[in-house]
């Protein structure tokens, strides 16, 4: 489990003074300073400088540097106060000045880093290449048994290349490539030293992100953990755990690996006091978050967290990154001002964007604009998700590196296939395949995490092309690979775009039932804001699918500020509560009265009669401005259908003559009207009586799909034992039921046919082989709840990440994954 950030920050609070988590482990300083001779002075010196650096206090320990620097007497003394000052000068993000002092550190050892210009190209394809042939004469599991080297020097040298590592990722990419295969080059020409691990994942980094060879990459990695802990380097763990989990696994593994490593990284940075590094596991570990579509009141709490731990350890980039992170939530949630990020009002917005262009803060400015990019496409402004996705771009020196970079490519290949950007300014066709190719190979190297990505993708371009029947079925296998793996926002992404697809095409039923898991998938990853515009751009769709949406939410898991359900007034054309018959007073379908005796619509309006789009309150009248949902519709959990209801406050008197009852029994009765019956487990039960006419196949198909989603359903049992013949008009609306039921996730299962009927059926050409069928319903039910089952198990992993107890599971099934990994 994620230690919690308040507890890091009293952690690192902890000890006498304010020096940090390394106040008890060293000595103090001596008394005389740095006017002894001999090198213990210069040594307790420096640990107190690194406590300083370490507790926050960065100006006490850049003030030490220079008396530190002074006292040297040698070039290794001198080395390790540089490495000192490129850790202070990298939290403060001044990240040139940081590769300078580098670079006089490393002259001091007889290395150095090419200079910007067309040699540094030539220097860095030299080495890569140099550290390629190196690494293709040996295995990858035989470089554990290298050489350990005895030299200082090489020591010194791989221990401040490493301190350069992370300057250079943010500044040059190039150039830290450079770096990291010249720590390869070392640890195989001198030997391994002290910092050889991080070598070696700095080179997977450089696999992954320059060469994209992911399992190669994935491989190093691992090699690096194992030798740093044979040789117990625990002060390595967090930065080797960050790179992996970061840049490496995100490409191989499912997120939930990256969260898992990221776990130990924190953990081991603390014990550590490897601050830096652990700041950016912070702001890793909430990217992923938010990509997975983990519920946004828990991120943005934890991101709040990490606020306080970044601070805590002066890292100024940290800091802003996680700045853009709570930005976004904000506006996905809509906070009120109370709750925003401080500095979030729009007077501030310039000057935070001005500060993230300064120099040193293009990692700062990709990621607030590759955030700013997703919320532009959900709130359907694809114009500004294509600005925004150039701005992040632009600052995606050499290539997709971490799963934010996939973000970019994934929200510019729907932005520009958005039917609402004008024909004439769409981007080139060979534009679009080069970014579809990124996704392509992505999904074929880790289907977990990119295959529902690349299959929305297509199915978007199967629209844009008018390829409907392509399009129907890809749209459908997008959203399914979505909710297996877990991406809850992907899941209603797909929806939502599935949605409007069918609306576009008239098809406004289907697109009813898709709004209606968008609108779902929304509420469960929390975007508020997102909720209430799909209310002001599709009320005709979302008045239904708030319903859906709410109806088997348990109050207790709303955020706290969202009113209960139990708060929302009714609407005004239809019954309060407390004039429907409750539940238990539904009568079976045998006793229910004939329409022309039930009371008039006015009273209890059906969902087909429900109030017009103009009746739906807009955002400016909603009470709380976190609200997720209409605050003019009823929740259905209050009210009866009034088709099933048969309240004796509704019903007309009886015929006050006998004349009127003669005529009355004249008249044909009326068919018994088709109930929905709930069973525990998500099944309904349908049952079909009478003459099944083809308005009341039409009806029944209706009930069925409203009621599935409504509910929730796994399974719909559909009886047609009572129907007086099955015909093939029946059996055909039992294969569109099942048709439209799938995307729902709930299957159909078909009872009351016998073989002679299942066989005059299939001489009329009916195709029942996408139904289960069961000949009795005793034997339907039991089917019913053997498949609730199974959804039930199949989807657990997908639901308890969002339940108590989810960072238990996970780390579970990391265990399970490792073990099957012979790696």
């Amino acid at each position: 489990m994620i230690p919690s950030p308040t507890m890091i920050a009293k952690e690192l609070d902890a000890g006498e003074g304010a020096s940090g988590v390394f106040e008890a482990r060293s000595p103090a300083p001596p008394a005389d300073g740095l006017d002894r001779d001999d090198g213990l002075a210069f040594s307790r010196c420096a640990e107190a400088a690194e406590r300083a650096y370490l507790g926050g206090q960065i100006e006490r320990a850049a003030s030490m540097l220079e008396a530190l620097g002074a006292a040297a007497r040698s070039d290794l003394e001198r080395v390790r106060a540089h490495e000192l000052r490129i850790a202070i000068l990298t939290a403060q993000g001044r990240l040139d000045e940081a590769l300078r002092a580098g670079r006089s550190a490393l002259a001091m050892l007889g290395e150095s880093l090419p200079d910007d210009g067309p040699a540094r190209k030539a220097a860095v394809d030299a080495e890569l290449a140099a550290a390629r042939a190196a690494l293709g004469r040996r295995r990858i599991k035989d470089l554990l048994d290298e050489p350990e080297t005895s030299d200082d020097r090489t020591r010194a040298a791989l221990r401040l290349l490493m301190s350069l590592f992370m300057p250079a990722a943010m500044v040059s990419p190039p150039l830290c490539a450079f770096i990291a295969a010249r720590q390869v080059n070392l640890a195989l020409e001198r030997g391994h030293g002290g910092a050889s691990p991080f070598g070696y994942m700095a080179y997977a980094w450089v696999v992954a992100r320059m060469f994209r060879r992911y399992e190669e990459a994935y491989e190093l990695g691992a090699l690096a953990l194992d030798l740093s802990e044979r040789s117990d380097q625990r002060e390595l763990s967090c930065r080797l755990r960050l790179l992996l989990g970061a840049h490496i696994s995100v490409f191989t593994k499912h997120l939930l690996s990256s969260l898992d490593l990221f776990t130990r990284a924190h953990e081991d940075g603390l014990r550590t006091g490897d601050l830096t590094y652990l700041s950016h596991t912070c702001v890793h570990a909430s990217l992923v978050r938010f990509g997975l579509g983990d519920e946004c009141e828990a991120v943005r709490d934890e991101v709040d967290g990490f606020l306080t731990v970044v601070q805590r350890a002066r890292d100024e980039l940290a800091a802003a990154a996680l700045t853009s992170v709570r930005r976004a939530l904000d506006v996905l949630t809509g906070a009120s001002p109370a709750r925003r990020a401080p500095g979030s009002g729009a007077s501030d917005e310039a000057a935070y964007e001005e500060t993230i262009s300064g120099p040193g803060y293009g990692a700062v400015a990709f990621i607030h604009h590759a955030l700013r990019q997703q919320l532009c496409f959900l709130f359907e402004d694809p114009e500004g998700a294509l600005r925004m996705g150039s701005l992040a771009e632009a600052r995606m020196q050499g290539g997709a590196g971490d799963h934010l970079a996939t973000e970019v490519v994934f929200y510019t290949c729907l932005a520009q296939l958005s039917p609402a950007r004008p024909r004439d300014r769409q981007l080139t066709a060979i534009s679009l395949q080069s970014y579809r190719d990124r996704l392509a190979e992505w999904a074929e190297q880790c289907p977990d995490n990119y295959r529902h990505k690349h299959l929305l993708v297509r199915a978007e371009s199967a629209r844009a092309a008018g390829e409907e029947l392509a399009a129907m079925k890809l749209y459908d296998q997008a959203i399914e690979a979505a909710r297996v793996n877990g991406f809850v926002r992907d899941e209603a992404l797909a929806s939502e775009l599935c949605a409007k697809f069918h609306l576009a095409s008239g098809r406004e039923r289907i697109a009813h039932v898709y709004m209606s898991d968008a609108y779902d998938g929304y509420l469960r990853w929390g975007a508020t804001a997102k909720l209430r515009q799909l209310s002001r751009r599709y009320p005709h769709l979302v008045a239904q699918a708030a319903l859906a949406g709410h109806s088997s939410r348990p109050p207790s898991v709303f955020p706290a500020s969202v009113p209960p359900p139990a708060s929302v007034p009714p609407p005004a054309t239809m019954a309060s509560p407390a004039t429907v018959a409750p539940p238990a007073t539904i009568a079976p379908p045998a006793t229910v009265a004939p329409p022309a005796t039930i009371a008039p619509p006015a009273t209890v309006a059906p969902p087909s009669t429900m109030a017009p789009p103009a009746t739906i309150a807009p955002p400016a009248t909603v009470a709380s401005p976190a609200l997720a949902y209409p605050a003019t519709v009823a929740l259905p959990v209050h009210v009866t259908p009034p088709a099933r209801v048969a309240s004796p406050a509704s019903v007309a008197p009886p015929p006050a003559s006998m004349e009127e009852l003669s005529q009355a029994r004249r008249e044909p009765r009326p068919e018994p009207t088709a109930t929905l019956l709930p069973i525990p487990g998500r099944i309904l039960v349908l049952p079909l009586a009478g003459e099944m006419t083809p308005a009341r196949v039409a009806r029944a198909l209706e009930r069925i799909v409203t009621g599935a989603a409504a509910r929730r359903a796994r399974v719909v049992v559909i009886d047609v034992s009572g129907a007086r013949r099955v015909e093939a008009g029946l059996a055909i609306a039992l294969t569109q039921a099942a048709a439209a039921l799938r995307p729902l996730g709930a299957q159909v299962v078909a009872t009351g046919i016998c073989p002679e009927t299942a066989q005059a059926l299939a001489e009329l050409g009916v195709d029942l082989s996408g139904l289960v069928t069961r000949r009795t319903l005793q034997s339907g039910l039991a089917c019913a709840l053997e498949l609730a089952r199974g959804a039930r198990r199949r989807r657990r992993r997908v639901a308890a990440r969002t339940q108590p107890g989810a960072q238990s599971l996970r780390a579970g099934m990391s265990r399970h994954r490792r073990a099957q990994d012979p790696r």
